[in-house]
């Protein structure tokens, strides 16, 4: 669904003036609202939309924009606040164009899966959880930030933007094993994500093939369990 519906879904929300809300969750942002309401929306936000209370969402889920739709100010884009924990029980998709909606999550976001694309920005004041896979499909003009520690089984880089993941306040680390490589976003994809999910150059991962997977529930990695000593016979 598009994202307006799914955080008016939430239940109630508040409308709270900017300068309120600046001051109230500009940490939870890596430079503040106020940068966030410059870059994305030219200082055009006069007010946050804001949700309190704990969310938990049964299965996976998608929100997503219309494809390429044009910049907007107020209306249906904007900022958004869930104020307190998200957890999405199965994989959650975020996928953005024009920078048209900022989502940020106060608490600690538990997801199965996640998948971040294209514009979206996505700030969690908390922890990031992620139980199997993390997959950046961001470009430039996306962001994921993360003020307190991120936890995955492995960390992905399957967009435009094809660098290690520095998108977090700290680097990820493996929930139970602190020695297991978790960032492969420098390894070579081609020996590291299962052949049919790779795209026509055969070298990088396609992001339409992997989100599909990750909402099939299939894997996405050829291995699992990776130590810093083995990137180098990948």
């Amino acid at each position: 669904m598009t994202f307006a519906p799914w955080f008016a879904a939430l239940g109630t929300v508040d409308r709270v003036p900017f300068t309120e809300a600046a001051e109230r969750y500009g940490a939870c942002a890596p430079d503040g609202l106020d940068d966030t309401n410059s870059d994305c929306f030219g200082d055009d936000l006069d007010e946050v939309l804001v949700h309190r209370g704990t969310v938990r969402h049964a299965g996976d889920l998608v929100i997503a924009s219309e494809t390429h739709q044009p910049v907007c100010h107020g209306g249906d884009c904007g900022i958004h606040v869930l104020d307190g924990d998200l957890t999405v029980d199965g994989t959650l998709v975020f996928t953005e164009w024009d920078q048209a909606n900022v989502l940020i999550v106060t608490g600690d976001l538990r997801v199965g899966n996640l998948l971040v694309e294209d514009e979206a920005h996505l700030y969690v004041g908390g922890a990031l959880r992620v139980e199997g896979l993390l997959v950046s499909g961001l470009s430039h003009g996306g962001m994921l930030a993360v003020a307190g520690e991120t936890t995955a089984e492995a960390c992905l880089c399957a967009g435009p933007v094809r660098e290690p993941m520095v998108l977090f306040g700290s680097l990820p680390t493996h929930p139970r094993e602190p020695d297991r490589m978790v960032d492969l976003t420098g390894v070579d994809q081609a020996r590291l994500v299962r052949p049919e999910l790779l795209d026509a150059s055969g070298r990088w991962a396609d992001r339409a093939k992997t989100r599909t997977a990750l909402l099939e529930g299939r894997p996405v990695l050829r291995h699992t369990g990776l130590r810093a000593e083995d990137a180098g016979r990948l």
